[in-house]
């Protein structure tokens, strides 16, 4: 899915596994502040194996779990989950290597998903669930007018750590993005 003349949003498959777990290696501290899934992905094989894992939830129509490429690199990921034809929403995930943050290309990247989600997917609601602390991606969320929902207390932990996460809602109703 094109973003732009750089940016790609591409599906992720079993061909991109070394290069996309080079990038998730270069990452990990990082990503291990704000996910729990970093500590469980050791090697490429277990990189693999959560691709697979979420090709089975394509098939089910439960995910979309995507690639960002800039110039032919990944610099990140995207994807939609838990997503629930019934309710008509699904939640919206996303990391952007650290070289690449504080660009913009988050927000870009996330306007384009949200986009193919409310006009192709037929959503009427994206999610996003963050830790209250992770100021970086709570303003990716502000900038695309997502409504703070509410503070989940307690909701997950990080590291040994219980954090409270921030609850972001967007309605395909009162948006310009879809």
């Amino acid at each position: 899915m094109k973003v732009d003349d750089n940016l790609n949003i591409v599906f992720l498959h079993q061909n991109f596994k070394k290069s996309f777990y080079e990038l998730f290696k270069s990452n990990k501290l990082q990503l291990s502040r704000w996910f729990n899934w970093p500590v469980k992905c050791q090697s490429e094989d277990d990189f693999f194996e959560l691709i697979q894992n979420s090709l089975f939830e394509y098939a089910r129509g439960t995910s979309l779990q995507c690639g960002i490429s800039y110039k032919g690199n990944f610099i990140g990921y995207i994807g939609l989950t838990k997503i629930n034809p019934v309710l008509a929403k699904a939640e919206l995930s996303y990391w952007i290597s650290q070289e690449f943050q504080g660009r913009g290309i988050m927000s870009i990247v996330c306007q384009r998903m949200i986009s193919y989600a409310f006009d192709f997917l037929n959503l009427e609601k994206i999610e996003i669930s963050i830790a209250t602390e992770n100021i970086g991606s709570r303003k990716v969320c502000e900038s695309l007018d997502f409504e703070l929902e509410g503070i989940l207390k307690r909701a997950d932990t990080l590291n040994g750590k219980v954090v409270d996460h921030a609850r972001y809602g967007l309605l395909k109703a009162s948006t310009s993005v879809g």
